[in-house]
């Protein structure tokens, strides 16, 4: 099993190697908790969202650099099994960091509330996302990054060069 956390020792390493765009999915949040939130400014695009089928909403930090909305990945692994990791579509379409405003980006350091389009259809491994109303199973759950291919394929040679477990 490879923990992706053994090489992200620090921004500079990240930034060094080129291991970005990667976008951290930590959890689907509880959505009657987020309508109760952005209920206090009832002109935010949350309060009336319909999700579509192919689309997500999570809880995502950023690594060491913003993300703009509209950056596309085409890869998403999880934080336990890199190797396992899924070829999909996917576009960043919405972040909201606050309720107060909407933003066109991620900002580096930040985590937000953000909508993810998989327009070819939702990957299974989707499935190991953890719901914010449950409490955590690393048996069941994990933290998922959608990335681009030579992003991972960077970080599979990492893992290789420092005998890192897989």
């Amino acid at each position: 099993m490879a923990i992706f956390s053994k090489i992200q020792l620090d921004c500079e390493e990240i930034i060094s190697k080129s291991f970005f765009p990667i976008l951290p999915l930590i959890q689907i949040p509880d959505w009657e908790q987020t309508k109760k939130y952005y209920s206090l400014n009832p002109q935010h695009k949350l309060n009336s969202l319909v999700l579509s089928d192919n689309q997500i909403i999570s809880d995502c930090r950023t690594l060491c650099t913003d993300i703009l909305c509209n950056t596309k990945f085409d890869v998403l692994f999880s934080h336990h099994e890199v190797e396992n990791y899924a070829n999909t579509d996917a576009v960043l379409e919405y972040v909201s960091v606050n309720r107060s405003y909407e933003v066109e980006l991620l900002p580096k350091g930040y985590s937000g509330l953000c909508i993810i389009n998989f327009p070819n259809g939702k990957p299974e491994l989707l499935k190991k996302l953890r719901p914010e109303n449950e409490h955590t199973d690393l048996t069941k759950y994990d933290k998922l990054y959608l990335t681009q291919s030579a992003v991972l394929e960077r970080i599979l040679n990492e893992i290789k060069n420092h005998d890192l477990e897989i």
